[in-house]
This record gives C-alpha cells, structure tokens and sequence, in this order.
C-alpha cells in the first residue's frame, strides 16, 4: 500500500512539474462533435447503393477536392468468361 501512495506521489509530482503547453486538457467534454463521421458513413451507403446497380463491390471515400467535400466511390466489377474486371470510379457530392 505503501508503495502506491509513493507512486502516487511522484506522477502527481511529474504532471506539476511538466510545461504547461506539453500539459493535456484535464476533461474531454462530453459532447465532443463528431462531424465527418456522419459524412463518411453516408459515402459507403452511397458505394453500396452503386455496387448494387453495378453488379461489383465498392468502397467510397470522403475527400476533399476543389474545396468541396466529395465522395469518391471505386467500384470493381469482376470480369466474366476469364476476362479482365472493370474499376469504375465515380465522384459525388457529399451533401
């Protein structure tokens, strides 16, 4: 028991002694925004709903071109009678 009381006391000793700008924030608030997840879950719902029309598999990206936030969606459609597949790339809006 002893020996937790002293490393107690040293962390504590070394959170006081450490810069304030090296120092973390002492909470995280509990309503942190999340704003790029709903964004990025609505990206593979829309590489989903394509893959489908497709007849492949996809998988959509949230990025960023020309300042406008877009979903790039890759779709790979596997060949038929041992011929090569097909990667179709498509760019949405995200809103």
């Amino acid at each position: 028991m002893n020996i937790l009381l002293t490393l107690r006391r040293a962390v504590v000793a070394l959170l006081a002694s450490a810069p304030a700008a090296f120092a973390g924030p002492a909470a995280v608030p509990l309503h942190a925004p999340t704003l790029a997840q709903p964004v990025a879950a609505n990206c593979n719902a829309i590489a989903q709903q394509m893959a489908a029309q497709y007849g492949g598999k996809a998988r959509g990206s949230l990025q960023n071109r020309g300042g406008q936030q877009v979903c790039v969606v890759v779709i790979v459609v596997q060949g038929k009678n041992g011929q090569r597949g097909e990667r179709i790339e498509v760019v949405v809006p995200a809103n």
